[in-house]
């Protein structure tokens, strides 16, 4: 019995070893076969990660996978992935193996696989993969050759994906997360299909409008298929869009190259919130409370061929009647909903479709609002007729609608009409557009958690015309800052249709703007960003959250210049008046032309651009002309002043400067020190320094009452600005009334390197260097000596050092010429005297 045992152990083992090592034996020629079909049949680049067989996932059945293929195109398309997939499973019989015929298909799974279809500006598509062939027409592949046949029982597709985009007519459409299980003999001359599967997400983007955007789908799918005459009958059917429940049935046949279609469409249910389920999934957390009444119904067919441009007619109709909706917790309704929407196409191309909204219409207590719209021409020149009627009391409103932690108010009172084609739009060719309107705001406010300060319009009027909007009297208040807006805002009808670019001239009055609080208007929401691998633990809560943002973007799409007029502006701790000038945004830039502005009891003229960067560090490009600003003033509102000249603290008088500089800013608005260039000059006025620490270093030097109260000329001194680094080319003053030339560099890291020459007269020496001279021969002639001041280190608390080398080559040789004169004088009297000793 044992010894039984053992052989039939034995046995189980040599043939689990043979079903293991058949696939090795046939892996080879599996790859060659399929290898060759996809190269004889394709125009293509093709690959795969790895090909696998195996006989236990199915026994007695073989299973063949392809992992990770990749389809490329060639030529203009090469670049483009035309299909992917992580894993190709099929099945095949074992006997199949050794058939001399081919292999049989039966069972085809995918997991996420995509597609993704592209016609290219030229009209080409990237699908054509059939193999051009220079020879004559080819004969039919005999039964016996090489290759695959399929006898498909089983079609699966797991998280599939799915692009069309015609680049030529601007449409992009995409299906994602496609669930797809086909089942049922689909070979031979007859059969019945069963198809099920979901769709997460559909959407479609025509002419650069998106007309439709997360819908689902779902179906569930009974279908007669005749192979012999292709034709397909739909015999039960569950579809849901969204959560919408639809009929679909009716015939589909495939005869030859074209498709005929023969549907019907209607919904199973007539109710209101069967309607609202059309709503997108992703809003439909906002409908969870709602309660509805009234009824509403889609019905349509689709009915003609499909071939080349030309589709089949579609008529289609959506009726909504005495719609009424209340949100649980609130106590108005928005009541007397109704619509009348039908979609036609004759049979032809697409450019026949018609959508006609003949009325959509709901209130809130006594704020009615109607719609009505004409599409046509939607390919070729889109044609519009619309209407929107509505007085919008946003008090009522919000009673009515949960508006979550935003709180609106307020009145809109708008009238509106355009009627004509997009062509005119695209060629400015207003006089073809029939366009009016007003649209009036009374009392608006608005608050958001997002915002720090509430926005308020008291009253404001926009005109419409198919040229412009006529905006009059719009008074805004965002916190401590009021805006009148007057002007004009153009091409509005081409930025709405086409994403074209907005334009504007107006007018901005204001008696207040604070910038410190416009430049936060946006809350910061704080991150704890990662720690890098080199940063100590325990690291200060300033390393561990995000500083606040506060650069911000010029859009690229408008184009706006204001004429602007404000009576007092607050940045920072400094008060800015009187501000006139051209604001112009443009492209992405703002541009500042002759804005004029009085700030610290002085005048400053500016004029540049900054232009904000994907990294936020802002470009500037700024031109300064500062008029006799109060020094004392600059240095208690500044800090760069007190950073960068410390002895400002103990000055008086006005500066004024001519500064060209441009660079980059932090996204906090700080100056990013080593990437500013520039040049310029300035000056100074009536400039004294007062009982100054740094003057106290050279009593030595010279009498402490002339250190006391340092008066300095007026001055005119040129500066060079690189990397950050500002130098001071050498300029010629005086200090406490002593010639003095003075030079030096303050670089990034604010340390400073400066030489200050003086000729010192005699009488203004101290009295140690007094006591000195004294004693020398030939002091009388010593009326005017050099002495050199040289400052280096951090430039709150330089080193200072007096430098008397030069004063002390000039003693030497001074008391030298005057001990040689003297002596000539002595040889002088003794040859005097004994000409007379000898006469």
């Amino acid at each position: 019995m044992k010894k039984t045992l053992v052989i039939i152990g034995i046995i189980v083992v040599l043939l689990l070893a043979s079903l293991a090592a058949i696939p090795l034996f046939f892996k080879q020629t599996l790859l060659e076969k399929t290898k060759a079909v996809i190269n004889r049949n394709v125009n293509a680049e093709v690959e795969f990660a790895d090909f696998k067989l195996s006989l236990f996932r199915s026994f007695p059945k073989m299973t063949i996978e392809l992992t990770d293929v990749l389809v490329t195109g060639k030529g203009e398309f090469q670049a483009d992935t035309l299909f992917s997939v992580s894993s190709l499973r099929s099945t095949t019989a074992l006997s199949r193996l050794f058939s001399k015929k081919s292999i049989a298909i039966e069972e085809i799974i995918l997991d996420a696989p995509r597609m993704n279809m592209v016609v290219g500006q030229s009209g080409n598509v990237n699908w054509d993969l059939a193999v051009e062939s220079n020879e004559g027409p080819q004969e039919e592949l005999p039964e016996e050759g090489d290759g695959l046949e399929f006898q498909l029982e089983k079609i699966k597709l797991t998280d599939a994906g799915f692009i069309y985009d015609d680049k030529a007519a601007n449409m992009l459409l995409r299906f994602e997360n496609i669930d797809v299980d086909i089942s049922g003999e689909m070979y031979g001359t007859a059969a019945q299909l069963l198809a099920e599967g979901k769709l997460e997400r559909f959407s479609l983007d025509y002419g650069g409008v998106n007309y439709v955007s997360n819908i689902a789908l779902e179906m569930r799918t009974l279908l007669d298929v005749d192979y012999d005459k292709m034709d397909i009958e739909i015999k039960e059917n569950e579809l849901l869009i969204n959560r919408l429940p639809l009929e679909v049935s009716g015939l589909i046949q495939m005869p030859g190259d074209s498709i005929f279609l023969d549907l019907n469409l209607k919904t199973k249910e007539s109710g209101f919130d069967n309607f609202l389920a059309l709503v997108p999934p992703g809003y439909e957390e906002y409908l969870e409370d709602f309660q509805t009444s009234g009824t509403a119904s889609v019905a349509g067919t689709v009915k003609g061929f499909y071939f080349g441009e030309s589709y089949p007619a579609i008529n289609m109709e959506l009726k909504v009647a005495d719609g009424n909706l209340r949100y649980a917790d609130l106590p108005e309704e928005i009541k007397n909903v109704s619509a009348d929407i039908s979609i036609i196409k004759p049979q032809g191309m697409l450019d026949l479709t018609e959508i006609n909204i003949k009325k959509a219409h709901a209130e809130v207590k006594n704020s009615p609002v109607d719609l009505t719209l004409v599409l046509r021409n939607l390919v070729s020149d889109p044609y519009f007729d619309g209407a929107f009627v509505g007085n919008v009391n946003f008090n009522e409103l919000k009673e009515a609608l949960p508006l979550d932690s935003v709180n609106v108010s307020g009145n809109i009172d708008a009238n509106l009409f355009v009627k004509g084609n997009y062509s005119a739009i695209e060629n400015e060719q207003y006089d073809k557009i029939q366009s009016d309107g007003i649209v009036l705001l009374t009392n608006f406010t608005y608050e958001s958690p997002d915002l720090t300060q509430k926005v308020a319009v008291s009253e404001g009027k926009l005109d419409f015309t198919p040229r412009a909007v006529n905006l009059s009297g719009l008074n805004v208040v965002i916190g401590q800052s009021d805006f009148r807006l007057s002007g004009k805002v153009t091409n509005y009808l081409n930025y709405i249709l086409k994403d074209g670019t907005l334009a504007g001239n107006m007018s901005l009055n204001s008696s207040q703007v604070n910038l410190n609080e416009l430049l936060r208007l946006q809350v910061q929401k704080d991150t704890v960003p990662e720690k890098s691998a080199g940063e100590p633990r325990g690291a200060s809560a300033d390393q561990g959250t995000e500083k606040e943002v506060l650069v911000f973007n010029i859009p690229e799409n408008i184009d706006f210049t204001f004429q602007s007029n404000i009576r007092r502006v607050i940045f920072e701790r400094m008060p800015v008046t009187d501000v006139n000038g051209l604001i112009t945004a443009r492209n992405g830039k703002l541009v500042l032309d002759g804005l004029n502005m009085r700030m610290l009891d002085g005048e400053l003229k500016l004029t540049g651009s900054y232009e904000n960067t994907p990294d936020n560090k802002p470009l500037f490009d700024l031109g300064f002309d500062i008029v006799k600003v109060d020094i004392p003033e600059a240095f208690q509102t500044l800090t760069s002043v007190q950073r960068m000249m410390p002895i400002a603290r103990q000055s008086q008088g006005k500066f004024s400067s001519s500064l060209k500089v441009n660079g980059q800013f932090s996204p906090q608005f700080k100056l990013l020190a080593s990437t500013v260039d520039g040049s310029g000059l300035f000056s100074t006025e009536n400039l004294q320094i007062v009982d100054s620490p740094l003057f106290g270093q050279l009593k030595g030097l010279l009498k402490s009452e002339k250190l006391k109260n340092v008066k300095v000329d007026d001055f005119r001194a040129y500066v060079e600005i690189d990397k950050g680094s500002i130098w001071l080319k050498p300029f010629n003053t005086k200090i406490a009334g002593q010639e003095t030339t003075i030079a030096g560099n303050l670089n990034t890291e604010n340390l400073i390197d400066m030489r200050m020459d003086f000729m010192v007269q005699r009488d203004a020496f101290g009295n140690d260097i007094q006591n000195i001279l004294n004693v020398l021969p030939g002091e009388e002639r010593i009326q005017l000596i050099p002495a050199s001041v040289v400052l280096k280190g951090p430039v709150g608390k330089p080193d200072v050092k007096v430098d008397l080398e030069e004063a002390r080559k000039q003693i030497a040789e001074e008391v030298r010429k005057s001990a040689k004169q003297d002596l000539q004088k002595s040889l002088n009297k003794v040859g005097e005297g004994l000409k007379k000793l000898f006469k």
